[in-house]
């Protein structure tokens, strides 16, 4: 049962009880601000079972702060990785995203995981593209469901998911200075404009078929 089915079926579960005593708020308003879709609890039950430690991102809440780590192609591995999330945490980040895009990322995510505290979040497009070789082109709608399901089985708490880019907003980034600064949204982009199709994160998400 995830934290909104249980605010909807009027639960308050010991996640929302630690987030209600970590801000200074009832239990109640924590377990209805859940179930109207106001606030979310970020908390994998796989990290849950190692050191995370539930926190709460929305309007009554207070303020967050995220931090980026991540290895490339170039350079990182497991114990700079682990470096960079002590730093980001001692420092004060309410949560990390695992930006990585280079080799050994299941590996060093699950170390990221295992020592973590805070909610780590991913972009699933991103390891999705190194296992496809770089081509974005090759992708299909299910790489990225069993991407997204395979990284939640190791822990994830979190993920961006670039679902709201359609192809009728294409023609709308054309004239801007940046274009889409975004990379998994310049990866989707791509792909809608190569294949002549919907995005497919759009239309798997809303239960239609590319």
């Amino acid at each position: 049962m995830t934290q909104l089915e249980a605010a909807r079926g009027n639960q308050i579960t010991p996640e929302m009880k630690f987030v209600a005593q970590r801000e200074d708020l009832p239990e109640e308003l924590i377990r209805s601000e859940v179930a109207r879709g106001r606030m979310v609890i970020p908390a994998n039950t796989v990290h849950l079972t190692k050191k995370l430690e539930p926190m709460a991102i929305g309007i009554a809440a207070l303020t967050k702060i995220n931090a980026n780590i991540g290895n490339s192609a170039v350079t990182s591995d497991e114990r700079t990785e682990l470096e960079k999330l002590h730093m980001a945490v001692h420092y004060g980040a309410d949560t990390v995203m695992d930006l990585s895009t280079g080799k050994d990322i299941d590996t060093i995510r699950q170390a990221i995981i295992d020592a973590s505290p805070v909610p780590i979040g991913t972009v699933p497009i991103y390891q999705m593209l190194e296992e496809l070789g770089g081509d974005i082109d090759d992708m299909k709608p299910q790489h990225f469901l069993d991407m997204c399901e395979k990284q939640a089985k190791q822990g994830v708490d979190y993920m961006t998911v670039h679902a709201g880019l359609l192809q009728e907003h294409l023609h709308l980034t054309m004239q801007r200075i940046t274009g889409i600064v975004s990379r998994g949204g310049s990866l989707i982009a791509r792909w809608m404009m190569t294949h002549k199709q919907q995005n497919p994160l759009y239309t798997t998400s809303s239960g239609s078929t590319t």
